[in-house]
């Protein structure tokens, strides 16, 4: 999809245009369609409806794909609320992997340029570390502005409110305790 060709189609009014792709997502016959775009004023070949149709089926699809990946996403980092999306997809793309060569044929697993697997791997594998890590750096940082918000609060009460500092810290204590 990236050199998409331009047809005369795609240089119609964007509602005629809409209309025929209406019209090819039902189902109907291309010289109905080249006959509406004539009738709009500009002429096509059957040819060309068919290639334009084939095109558009192939984005949709391409689009159902990508939703339905995304819905297979959410529907797993919802099972799993502690994971985040990188997480899922990072999962969903394992998985896909795996499945594809699992389900390749004997002569094409010979054929299989196992390199670009490799770094295909790799990359996967890079871009999980990158993760764990960049997960553990927030969490570093979170925990250290915790504990410097905690101690600001902490000597604010201490200097201001002495009574509920000693009520605080010996609540805190007492919760230590019991989970100790």
């Amino acid at each position: 999809m990236g050199n998409r060709k331009h047809s005369k189609i795609d240089k119609l009014d964007p509602e005629i245009r809409e209309t025929v792709d209406e019209m090819i997502k039902s189902g109907m016959c291309y010289h109905e369609i080249a006959d509406y775009i004539k009738d709009s004023g500009m002429s096509v070949s059957l040819a060309s409806v068919g290639r334009y149709a084939k095109n558009l089926m192939t984005t949709l699809d391409a689009l159902r794909i990508s939703q339905e990946n995304f819905r297979a996403i959410m529907e797993e980092t919802e099972r799993y609320p502690n994971l985040d999306t990188t997480e899922g997809i990072l999962r969903i793309v394992s998985s896909q992997m795996l499945t594809a060569v699992n389900q390749m044929p004997e002569e094409q697993l010979q054929n299989l340029d196992f390199d670009t697997l490799t770094k295909n791997a790799v990359a996967l594998t890079r871009a999980a570390a990158y993760k764990k890590q960049v997960d553990t750096k927030n969490r570093e940082i979170l925990e250290v502005g915790a504990d410097q918000f905690r101690t600001m609060i902490f000597d604010a009460m201490a200097a201001e409110e002495p009574e509920l500092y000693r009520k605080v810290r010996k609540f805190i204590k007492k919760k230590q305790e019991k989970s100790a």
